[in-house]
């Protein structure tokens, strides 16, 4: 049965509700929030809540409960600067062992962890992970990419597992999966040591720790902002794995779109002359990534992701990458995307940091400005920044028809007891361009962000233009449209709060009609110094 929303202005204003009390109870500095900022079912149904560096909860928004998950044993001091993000893209991944059917495969790379029968059936509210199928093994393979959901799988480490409906081909030994069950990345403070960095393997429940923290800085410490740009994060009228731009052809039998090459070379694909991205600016996409997701002609080329360097504009826009492995056909399908860049800013620091997930997982390293790692070395803000630290990417709009907004934005406030807002383009330059304390509209004498701000984009309602901020810890929050470059007024929560600490308690849930798609979002506070857990529906 459809949904139907009715909300009325002034009549239904947006109020809070308390939910089931954090089961860690009294929270303290550093703890953080994170959800799956997919806009479609494919959105893992809990919000995970990183308590210290030795207790983390996942919380079933659907059910309105938690449960404590084995402990990340995190190194470090645990307090402010901590942090944590959900990497949607990442997650076990490898190659095929023989024996496919058009309804089942067989792993030949090994899962991080041993899974239990039917285990990837159940991400835990009855719905499977994704598999993603890209047939790209050589002679024999189809040279396609096909998704379906996991209905069953045997044990073990190398598991058979059963789609819920056919591929269109039989996967050949070879071929590629990447299970689109996400993972968490997570992030302890203090003195910088091995395995302050972990990362959470949501569906072999499973650490992988060890991770490089090369380039990170010596002490984290102050506060913490963290922006995903996931490949699977696109704008709230698409489906992940559609990118960023509509293209005028279709991929995975017909239910994705994506966009047509026209010609292509050994460090270029160009694009389509008409409709698609035919209308992008010069450059509008640099340092987006292209993605193959079919190519029949040459299957080895299906897989394939480079960062976009430069691209020219308007029609049949060329765009410009390091070198293939193996050259796309002239006819290939691709799409634009996230680049799969963690951006983080921490430690009192004009630094941003990045780290390149790859859509393979955890396999990337750190890069500075003066560092080289996996990931774009992106360019140094204009002034550091300090404690109620908040950031919120625009991947999720669709930009006016002038440009004046764009996916490549990515606008962060300052924090430190002041207004102000400082936004990277990530498109402006090679390691992206800066502009400090840019003009927003909204702004006021009496707000200013400090302790206790924090931040999170809805990406699926409302045109994606609004991150919703806990306004210094306390009782306030607000809104700012990521598109129009404004500040409001949200809801105030009348319950009161004693003492604000740094810490990421913001947190977005959203409920998708399976049989519409009607979609309604809220925002989840866990208050500052308690474990009172507050959601709001975003009505309007």
């Amino acid at each position: 049965m459809s949904t139907v929303l009715g909300f009325k202005d002034i009549i239904d204003i947006p109020q809070w509700r308390t939910r089931s009390t954090a089961w860690g109870g009294t929270s303290a500095a550093g703890a953080s929030m994170c959800t799956d900022h997919r806009n479609n079912w494919m959105k893992n149904p809990f919000v995970y809540y990183l308590y210290n560096a030795t207790v983390f909860y996942k919380y079933a928004f659907k059910s309105d409960e938690w449960m404590q998950i084995t402990s990340p044993a995190l190194a470090g001091t645990f307090g402010a600067g901590a942090g944590s993000t959900f990497v949607a893209s990442a997650g076990p991944s490898g190659t095929l062992a023989a024996g496919a059917t058009t309804t089942t495969v067989v792993l030949n790379t090994a899962l991080a962890s041993a899974v239990g029968n039917n285990q990837l059936a159940n991400r835990g509210d009855g719905r499977g992970y994704v598999i993603r199928i890209i047939a790209n093994a050589g002679a024999g393979s189809a040279g396609f990419t096909e998704e379906r959901e996991i209905i069953g799988n045997t044990g073990g480490t190398q598991p058979t597992i059963r789609v819920a409906s056919a591929f269109s081909f039989t996967p050949a030994s070879g071929d590629r999966y990447e299970i689109l069950a996400g993972r968490v990345f997570l992030l302890s403070a203090s003195t910088l040591a091995a395995n302050i960095y972990k990362m959470y393997d949501v569906a072999t429940n499973s650490y992988i720790a060890s991770l490089t923290t090369t380039n990170l800085p010596a002490t984290i410490a102050n506060d913490c902002s963290i922006v995903m740009l996931d490949e699977q994060y696109v704008p709230y009228d698409r489906q992940p794995g559609e990118g960023l731009i509509v293209g005028a052809s279709t991929y995975d039998g017909g239910t994705k779109y994506c966009l047509l090459a026209t010609d292509s070379g050994a460090t270029s694909i160009t694009g389509q002359a008409t409709a698609g991205d035919s209308g992008v600016l010069q450059n509008e996409y640099r340092n987006f990534q292209i993605r193959i997701v079919e190519d029949v002609t040459n299957p080895v080329a299906v897989g394939q992701r480079r960062i976009i360097t430069s691209h020219t504009a308007g029609t049949s826009p060329i765009y410009t990458v390091a070198a293939w492995t193996s050259t796309p056909s002239t006819d290939a399908k691709f799409v634009i995307e996230n680049n799969n860049d963690l951006l983080m800013w921490s430690s009192n620091s004009t630094t941003t940091y990045s780290f390149r997930f790859g859509g393979f997982g955890a396999d990337g390293s750190w890069s500075t400005a003066a560092a080289p790692g996996t990931g774009i070395q992106y360019a140094v803000r204009g002034t550091a920044m300090a404690a109620g630290c908040s950031s919120l990417a625009s991947y999720a709009i669709e930009p006016d028809v002038d440009k004046n907004a764009r996916h490549s934005y990515i606008y962060s406030f300052r924090g430190g007891a002041v207004a102000s807002l400082d936004m990277l383009d990530i498109a402006g330059g090679a390691n992206g361009v800066w502009s400090n304390a840019i003009v927003y509209g909204g702004t006021a004498a009496t707000v200013i962000f400090t302790t206790g701000t924090c931040a999170k984009l809805d990406a699926a309602t409302n045109e994606g233009r609004y991150g919703y901020l806990s306004y210094n810890g306390a009782q306030r929050s607000l809104r700012f449209d990521v598109k129009n470059r404004v500040l409001e007024p949200w809801c105030t929560n009348f319950y009161g709060v004693s003492t604000a600490y740094v810490g990421d308690r913001v947190a977005i849930a959203t409920f998708i009609d399976p049989d519409d798609n009607t979609k309604l979002s809220f925002m989840f506070n866990l208050y500052s110094n308690t474990g009172l857990w507050f959601d709001c529906a975003i009505t309007r």
